[in-house]
């Protein structure tokens, strides 16, 4: 064996080793964000403290530290996880989209389509901050810059079919593609909001889902069609 073969060989070692530890981090990473979570859902927010996630992992809260410095940091990564995977679901299905109101019922309905099952996880998103009041979650600027690229995932593809027809013609709505883009959106918020309040006194909403989902996108898809002949 010559000296170049034993250097590739102990590379390739090296190279393995840090593949492995790079995968238990991962892994032990995830089993402390499904901790957390459970603690979050089963307790409340001020019960997930760094010591009851650490307990609840079996793990030392000085190993919790290596992985997350904060409890701020560990709910910031919980929420992210979330609306990063929302994001991306209503990303592909805009990418299916055949116009400015189909882009707009894709983000509707695949909003709805992707928390409608796991409202635990829109509440935790989205009502987490309020829940928890004032000051009780601080996020930095740099957690702020890694949430704002979600917001083009969710906008941009449904914006730029929206702004291409209206360059050809006007829709009804005057309004400005992005911000029609984000409405679509917070109706499928308000939606969920709805659902959620209404879902632990066991008393449906008059309307199914689809039939939600379904009124919102027709009222977008009128809006979205062009206003008239030109």
């Amino acid at each position: 064996m010559t000296s170049a073969d034993s250097d590739g060989q102990g590379h390739d070692r090296t190279a393995a080793r840090a593949a492995r530890r790079e995968r238990k981090r991962d892994q032990s990473r995830e089993e402390i964000l499904a901790g957390a979570r459970r603690v979050l859902l089963r307790h409340g927010i001020g019960a997930m403290t760094l010591d009851a996630v650490a307990n609840e992992v079996g793990m030392s809260k000085t190993g919790l530290y290596y992985y997350f410095p904060s409890k701020d940091a560990l709910a910031f990564e919980l929420v992210h996880g979330v609306i990063e995977a929302q994001a991306k679901a209503v990303e592909a299905r805009v990418g299916e989209a055949a116009d400015g109101g189909g882009a707009l019922r894709a983000i509707l309905g695949g909003t709805v389509d992707a928390f409608a099952p796991r409202l635990d996880d829109f509440r935790l998103a989205f009502l987490f901050g309020q829940v928890a009041g004032a000051g009780a979650i601080r996020w930095d600027r740099e957690q702020f810059e890694r949430i704002r690229p979600l917001n083009d995932l969710l906008f941009a593809k449904a914006t730029d079919i929206l702004r291409q027809e209206q360059g050809e013609r006007p829709p009804r709505a005057a309004v400005e593609p992005r911000l029609m883009a984000f409405l679509a959106y917070l109706s499928a918020i308000g939606l969920l909001t709805m659902k959620g309040m209404v879902e632990p006194m066991d008393d449906p909403l008059l309307y199914s889902d689809e039939q939600l989902v379904e009124g919102f996108s027709r009222i977008f898809e009128a809006a979205a069609a062009p206003g008239g002949e030109g």
